[in-house]
Formats: structure tokens, C-alpha cells, sequence
């Protein structure tokens, strides 16, 4: 598959629109979903709407695990990148425990609209109402991570591909191997 910059560059060049398609073989859904993120890119940009990428990880479930947040303000510049070390316990938490870090990364340097993006979809369905948080060791996380999301204007979560959030992950995994807790 492509990147999304080629499939704009040779648009930009002035190629047809059909051509670019088959070239970059894009069904009209896949082009309409490509335009459609690349608007509300552009949406949140003028909106001054801070991106937070997060991620949890746990080698073994329960394990050793670690957190990783990144936080991207409006114009795409990295602003913040945290991992943390947080020793024996479950992937969800991890997750869960990633999303309050960044979030407070992003509060403590004065965010006031925010847009997370996660892998992990059972904490973004979960956040979005969209599942009931069953297990009870996550239920003080997920109010948590809802307390704190209040703390913003505006506030939204969706969920990604493992790909898109490479940086995250790393940082979580990086936290695992040097076993490094804030001090």
C-alpha cells in the first residue's frame, strides 16, 4: 500500500483522479476515507486540537509492562514523549495506564482540545461507551482516564491501526527493557 503523501503528490501533479486510483489501486471508499482524514487534519489543525498517540505494553499477561504516550501539538510538532516502567501487571492496564499518562503530559503543559489515538480497541470502546468495563481492576483506571478527560474542552479517542502508533509502543517497550520508573 502506498502512503498517503504519494497518493497526494501525484494529485498535486495534476494526474486524474481515476489514474491516481488505479495506480495506487484505491477503491472510491478507501479514497473517500484518505480525503476524509486528511479534512480533519486540516480541521483540527485550525482548531489548535493536540494529538496524543498511546500505547501499553506487557510482555506475558499478566507481566513486566511499561507505558508510552506522545504528545503532537496542532502544527505536527512532537511535544512531548514519555515511557514508564510499570512493573508486573496486564496489557489493559498498561493501555489504560498510557492514555492518564499522556493525558496528563498534555494537561500539565496547557492543552485544552485533544484528539487520542490508541490500538487498543477495548479501551477505546470502552471510553466511548460503546463497552461495558466488566473486569474490576480496570473500573478505578477507566474513571480515572474519565475524570481526567473532563479536564479539557474538547476531548475525543479513536482507534488505530498498531502501525500508526509505532512511536508509543516503542516507548513502552523501550521502559520495559530499561525497567525505568519517574523519579
Amino acid at each position: 500500500m502506498s502512503t498517503p503523501a504519494a497518493i497526494f503528490q501525484a494529485l498535486a501533479a495534476g494526474r486524474d483522479l481515476t489514474e491516481v486510483r488505479e495506480q495506487f489501486q484505491l477503491s472510491p471508499e478507501q479514497l473517500q476515507e484518505l480525503f476524509s482524514e486528511v479534512a480533519g487534519h486540516f480541521r483540527d489543525l485550525e482548531e489548535g486540537v493536540w494529538s496524543l498517540y498511546c500505547d501499553g505494553a506487557s510482555r506475558g499477561n499478566p507481566g513486566q509492562a511499561g507505558a508510552g504516550a506522545v504528545l503532537i501539538d496542532a502544527l505536527g510538532d512532537i511535544k512531548g514523549q514519555y515511557g514508564e516502567y510499570l512493573g508486573q501487571t496486564t496489557n489493559n492496564v498498561a493501555e489504560y495506564q498510557a492514555l492518564i499518562l499522556g493525558l496528563k503530559m498534555a494537561r500539565n503543559l496547557g492543552v485544552k482540545k485533544i484528539q487520542v489515538f490508541a490500538d487498543s480497541e477495548l479501551l477505546v470502546r470502552q471510553l466511548k461507551g460503546q463497552y461495558r468495563v466488566k473486569a474490576a481492576h480496570l473500573l478505578p483506571l477507566y474513571e480515572a482516564a474519565q475524570r481526567t478527560r473532563k479536564e479539557f474542552e474538547t476531548f475525543d479517542i479513536s482507534h488505530v491501526p498498531r502501525e500508526m502508533n509505532s512511536l508509543a509502543d516503542q516507548l513502552a517497550n523501550r521502559a520495559i527493557d530499561q525497567k525505568t520508573r519517574p523519579r
